[in-house]
């Protein structure tokens, strides 16, 4: 039986290694399912129990409690168990999407794509980013790694959606993030049928093997529900420095999982989830707060795209150099007409703006605020441009105090 640590145990010697070790066997990260659930994603056994549900609506002619009809028979799936759904995901899936596979990618595309990372996933983009703990090897279809490391750390990791890609992975060479994700991409034929995760493509084997030459492995939300990469795993030599697999706390740990973190000389980690012990580890590592750099960046892509339609629309108001350039433009000009009235129907004070600043008469412009100010009495970005516009332009001292 593997060894069961705490998590502050667990914790402790992530520190320890991290501040000894770094350069020698830093950790990667493997993750599954349970770790997109807090942003939004279904698990394997949410999406399992909500094809058991189609395929009851479909095929149970007595009206029979889904828990009744779904059994071994009725679903042609070898010693099915429901209270055991989601470690038959792969069967269920082939089950349900078989006949049309192009359904079942467009069912995962839509149950995944409005997903924002949360905020486990914050702390993981400054790890990978900041330290040597680059490495993510994942079932998953989703991005929310790629994301987290782009909106976080404004970091673009390599991401290996494909098995034909493994060739780039090189653990010893490592200048940025890797991602590996072994199922493929979202957008890339994603593998769930039975025979398509029974078993990992050599390419993926051979990629894998490098990486845990290099790194010690931290498993968070992997249930070891499909054949490949736990196969995988349980082959593979014993992993130096073992491997930590966290689970929630309270759930029975899978025997399979039991036996290849003891062939690893792992350890066993009850966690409350994701997110939570990703806040640990970011109060272990003491990683800087987020949010003024957040704050920063967003106000300045904001204002950047802002001035960059403002100079668009007021080069398009002035006259062209010729008379088929003239021409040429006037097509862009009508466009940039429409985009500034589409604002102000969409109540948005910066429409105001835009007629303002690009008015080449003070007159007109002073109009125009005046204008928008009984629209957005109350709108801080508009009262200040229009003291600025009274002082600057006007001379209005008074009024513009």
């Amino acid at each position: 039986m593997a060894d069961r640590i705490t998590v502050e145990g667990f914790l402790n010697e992530f520190k320890q290694r991290h501040d000894t070790m770094r350069e020698s066997r830093p950790f990667c990260w493997i993750l599954g399912s349970g770790a997109s659930f807090q942003s939004g994603i279904p698990t394997g056994k949410d999406l399992a129990i909500e094809w058991l549900k189609d395929l009851h609506k479909r095929k149970d002619s007595e009206n029979r409690p889904i828990q009744e009809w779904a059994t071994e028979e009725n679903l042609e799936i070898k010693g099915f168990d429901y209270s055991r759904a989601a470690s038959f995901y792969p069967l269920i899936y082939h089950r349900r999407f078989h006949r049309f596979k192009e359904q079942g990618y467009a069912f995962l595309e839509n149950a995944m794509d409005h997903a924002e990372p949360s905020f486990g996933y914050s702390v993981l983009a400054q790890i990978m980013a900041t330290t040597l703990h680059k490495v993510a090897i994942t079932t998953n279809f989703d991005n929310l790694i790629a994301y987290a490391l782009s909106i976080y750390t404004r970091t673009f990791p390599l991401v290996c959606g494909h098995e034909s890609l493994t060739g780039y992975i090189r653990p010893d060479r490592l200048r940025r993030p890797l991602i590996a994700k072994i199922h493929r991409d979202l957008l890339l034929a994603p593998l769930s049928d039975p025979d398509e995760i029974a078993k990992l493509p050599g390419e993926w084997a051979a990629a894998l093997t490098k990486i845990f030459d290099r790194f010690t492995p931290i498993v968070i939300g992997y249930g070891g529900n499909d054949g490949s990469l736990m196969e995988f795993l349980k082959k593979l030599s014993p992993i130096e420095g073992g491997v930590f697999w966290c689970h929630r706390e309270g759930d029975e740990i899978d025997p399979a999982i039991d036996e290849v973190v003891e062939h690893h000389r792992g350890d066993l980690v009850a966690i409350a989830g994701f997110d939570e012990v990703m806040l640990l580890l970011k109060e272990t590592l003491q990683l800087p707060s987020l949010e003024q750099d957040l704050k920063n960046v967003q106000d300045k892509r904001v204002g950047d795209y802002q001035k960059q339609f403002e100079e668009l629309i007021a080069k398009l108001r002035k006259p062209a150099a010729s008379e088929a350039a003239e021409k040429a433009r006037e097509p862009a000009r009508k466009a940039a007409e429409a985009a500034v009235e589409r604002l102000t129907k969409e109540n948005n004070w910066w429409a105001w703006e835009l007629k303002a600043r690009t008015e080449p008469d003070p007159a007109r412009r002073e109009a125009i605020y005046r204008d928008g100010l009984k629209e957005f009495p109350a709108s801080v970005e508009l009262t200040g441009n229009f003291a600025e516009f009274m002082e600057d332009v006007r001379k209005n001292y008074d009024e513009a105090e």
